[in-house]
């Protein structure tokens, strides 16, 4: 049977039940088994949305059912413990996130797998650790222990490329405010960064004056920002997310 990780997400009402109640009906669909959970882990919300603790966690499953149909009895449950889709970011009593499905790589209108989001995600990172460290990230092509690690490392370095310089200082400057201890550089200027100011970070715009592309940048570190050009706050998202848990 293939193997399926997902995450756990949620903070409202009883989570902890809410996430047994949930794994245990997964478990009693005929072609779905537990195989494991991670502990689980208190963390910051993302964003201004909620003010409330989240409790997040990892689940290891295995499952006969297609990526898309594994997909469907997520949001099934979802719905059935409650979920409302509304808001990003928002208070929820129940995130089912389906991340890695063995090593499977599929891009249709309504999924794509492996997560885009989860490497670089500690609140995700963290607990799947716990549970699944020598996986590979099918895209990424190292360990999903790596991948936490990386985020790990201090000074945390993010990079951004793409844009033209004054519009990265301005950025860069907006970003400083919110994470003073964060390490901030300018790709095409790379030259003047020092060779240990490796980027764990780069986020990359799409833009018709940048000699960037998407493809020319590491494989580990990069990430397409391009719809958040002209909002801040969606990358100190990103930022709060890989950095805090």
């Amino acid at each position: 049977m293939p193997d399926c990780f997902i995450a756990l997400g949620g903070n409202q009402g009883n989570v902890r039940e809410t996430f047994a109640h949930a794994l245990d009906r997964l478990n009693q669909h005929p072609e779905v088994s537990l195989i494991k959970t991670s502990q689980w882990i208190e963390t910051a919300p993302v964003g201004n949305q909620t003010n409330d603790t989240f409790l997040n966690g990892a689940a290891h499953l295995k499952t006969t059912l297609s990526p898309e149909a594994m997909l469907a009895e997520l949001q099934t449950v979802e719905t059935e413990m409650g979920r409302t889709r509304e808001v990003r970011w928002s208070a929820r009593t129940l995130d089912l996130d389906l991340l890695l499905y063995d090593q499977v790589v599929l891009e249709t209108a309504g999924l794509l797998i492996p997560h885009p989001a989860f490497w670089y995600r500690r609140f995700v990172l963290d607990p799947l650790t716990e549970i699944a460290p020598e996986v590979i990230h099918p895209i990424k092509k190292v360990t999903i222990k790596k991948l936490q690690q990386r985020l790990l490392k201090r000074p945390f370095v993010f990079s951004l490329a793409g844009l033209p310089a004054e519009e990265t200082a301005a950025i860069i400057q907006e970003l400083k405010r919110h994470y003073p201890q964060v390490a901030f550089c300018h790709w095409e200027a790379s030259e003047t960064t020092p060779q240990s100011m490796t980027p764990t970070l780069i986020a990359w715009f799409d833009t018709e004056k940048s000699d960037t592309s998407f493809e020319s940048l590491p494989e580990i570190p990069r990430i397409d920002v391009s719809e958040y050009r002209n909002n801040t706050g969606q990358i100190i998202h990103i930022l709060q997310s890989a950095l805090d848990f």
